[in-house]
This record gives C-alpha cells, structure tokens and sequence, in this order.
C-alpha cells in the first residue's frame, strides 16, 4: 500500500496494489481483493468492488509483471489511522478490517500502512 497527500484540507489516497511478480498469468476475482480501508472505523467499512451482472467480468487475468488495484481517498482532522488490504483465496462470511477470521482463506495481506493525519497543518505523513 502507498499513500500521497491530495489537497490543502489534509485528504489522502491510499493505494492497494497486487502485482503479479511471476513469470506466468495468474487469474484473480476482483471481488476477493479487500482495501484499502482504515482498521477501525464505526461501523467497519471494507472497500471492494461491487458485483457484475456477468460474473464472466469478475475474473481479472494478470499477466506476468503486471497490477490491479484500486484507490480510495481519506480526510481525518487528526490522529493516526491504520489502513489494510487484503486479497482472498476464496469467498468468506466473516471478514475484519484486519483480514478474514479464517486465515486459510487469505492468499495475500499487504503490511499495514500508518497514516498521521494533523488538523493544525492540515497535512497527513506516513
């Protein structure tokens, strides 16, 4: 996960990437992908793709060296947040911002990113 400061009122994006880093494709369902999203948050909010009328787009081919990801953009007043990201091996009913209760379920987890958010300057720092 990355993050780079939008604007003046102290907004981040945060990125969540998976990379293929092998010499062959490999195939993923975009809907396993989970992230970026702050640890805590009430209600917890996990970010992913909504569902397609055609399940046939659901699956995303990564050729070898390439990315799919997504960008979501955060504005705190202050304090630290805690941003994960996660990709699943298959469907699961129970998910955490943290990752799936069943951990046999997750194929990847990125390291957690740590964002300082800071009312008075209006600037977030990693």
């Amino acid at each position: 996960m990355t993050c780079r400061s939008l604007g003046p009122e102290g907004e981040v994006a945060v990125r969540l990437i998976v990379l293929n880093d092998s010499y062959e494709a490999v195939m993923i369902d975009r809907r396993l992908l989970f992230g970026p999203h702050p640890a805590v948050s009430d209600p917890p909010l996990l970010s992913s793709e909504p569902r397609l009328a055609d399940t046939s787009y659901e699956i995303v081919v990564l050729n070898p060296w390439c990315l799919y990801g997504r960008e979501r953009c955060f504005q705190y007043d202050s304090g630290t947040v805690t941003f994960h990201g996660y990709l699943l091996r298959e469907p699961t009913d129970c998910l955490l911002p943290t990752g799936p209760c069943d951990e046999s379920t997750l194929l990847a987890g990125a390291p957690p990113l740590v964002v300082q958010f800071d009312r008075h300057s209006r600037q977030a720092r990693r």
